[in-house]
């Protein structure tokens, strides 16, 4: 008798024990971890028990390959996870080539939830603009730093406003990557049709328009259409841009145009080369043909810090007005003087390539199918937001 009363505790404990099982929770930020845990990854606050009946299963299903899925703005990696019965969650499903879907889940009562949404595909139309959203969204923030430090600009065998060679000294400054394109540009149009020409440089014409045209026949293949960058170049450098359009954008970006100094060290580095690769001439490294690329198509063209397109492809607008001695050289106000461009064309040859050359013939109204620009900032990339 007492040992059947025995097995029969061992047997009841047992049980016991099986129905108080618990996973564990973060009280902090809410996360469900299995019962073995006892402090959070994420944040080291103790873990508190919570029961199997207050935990939902989730499964999601039949998802397109490489979707991205969030809960409540934190992105998931696992297509089962527990959810908390009683609370309310977001989640959002972004696919490439389908429309953003939100799905709103607020478990009542224990057992599994499996979901297996149907996602709506975007239409040709939609789907270019979500690559230009993409596009500009990546290159925004592709900025290269130009360390602190003094550097030598121009240069004693170039061409006599070039001369002499002379110590530049910087606090340091970002630069974007590759040359601003029509998918960024495109976001800045959009901003300035909602709300205005407040980027706008104080000396510019009123109610300017922005968009990048010209009415000559070499023109049209770059011309904008009903405030749409050409077919097929959403990644190609934005041109038929002209002193006054590229200031407001780097404005509206958060970030300014270089001076000319600045365009210079970041093409030159610390040993002042002569083109941003080297002090050798290459066609491999640089766009000098019948017309603009997309950006970064010549990688062994850029510099040890990795910047793109200082040579060829378009030239570059700089915050600079030009003096025939560089020492003398100002920053360009909108009104008097030429701005200087820098970098050479597709159009250039070798020499109007040399990262100290300087193009001092463009009014700041001139609009051209070899210029564009980039953007520099004072200030990390991760710290800058547009149109604010």
């Amino acid at each position: 008798m007492k040992k059947r009363l025995f097995c029969l505790l061992i047997l009841m404990f047992a049980m016991a024990r099986n129905c108080s099982f618990a996973d564990k929770i973060c009280p902090t930020c809410e996360t469900i971890f299995e019962d073995n845990i006892k402090f959070c990854p994420n944040d080291g606050t103790k873990l508190n028990e919570i029961s199997k009946k207050d935990i939902v299963p989730f499964e999601l299903k039949s998802l397109p390959e490489g979707a991205m899925v969030s809960m409540n703005g934190e992105q998931i990696y696992k297509s089962s996870i527990d959810l908390r019965v009683g609370r309310t969650y977001k989640l959002e499903i972004n696919a490439e080539g389908y429309k953003k879907t939100i799905f709103i889940i607020s478990p009542q009562e224990s057992g599994k939830i499996i979901l297996e949404p149907c996602l709506f595909p975007l239409s040709p139309e939609e789907m270019r603009h979500a690559k230009i959203d993409a596009i500009a969204d990546v290159q925004y923030g592709d900025m290269i730093e130009v360390k602190e430090g003094v550097y030598s600009v121009g240069s004693n065998r170039g061409n006599l406003d070039e001369k002499p060679v002379r110590r530049y000294n910087t606090n340091g400054f970002w630069i974007d990557r590759t040359e601003v394109t029509c998918a960024q540009y495109k976001k800045f149009l959009e901003d300035v049709e909602k709300y205005g020409h407040k980027w706008c440089h104080p000396n510019e014409s009123k109610n300017k328009d922005h968009v990048p045209y010209h009415t000559y026949a070499w023109a049209l293949k770059y011309s904008w259409v009903n405030g749409q960058p050409p077919h097929g170049m959403d990644d190609y450098p934005v041109v038929l841009v002209d002193w006054f359009d590229a200031y407001a954008y780097a404005n509206w970006a958060g970030k300014r145009l270089p001076t000319e100094n600045e365009w210079e060290i970041s093409a030159r580095g610390v040993d002042a080369s002569e083109y941003p690769w080297g002090n050798a001439f290459g066609l491999d490294k640089c766009n000098v043909g019948e017309g603009p690329m997309p950006v970064g198509s010549f990688p062994k063209g850029a510099t040890p810090s990795g910047i793109l397109d200082l040579a060829g492809n378009v030239s570059e607008w700089t915050a600079t007005a030009y003096d025939p001695k560089p020492g003398n050289a100002y920053n360009f106000g909108g009104k008097y003087g030429l701005p200087i461009v820098k970098g050479g064309s597709w159009d250039d040859n070798a020499k109007g390539c040399r990262s100290s050359a300087r193009d001092s013939k463009r009014s700041p109204y001139h609009r051209s199918t070899t210029v564009g620009f980039r953007c520099v900032s004072d200030h990390a990339p991760n710290l800058l937001k547009p149109g604010k």
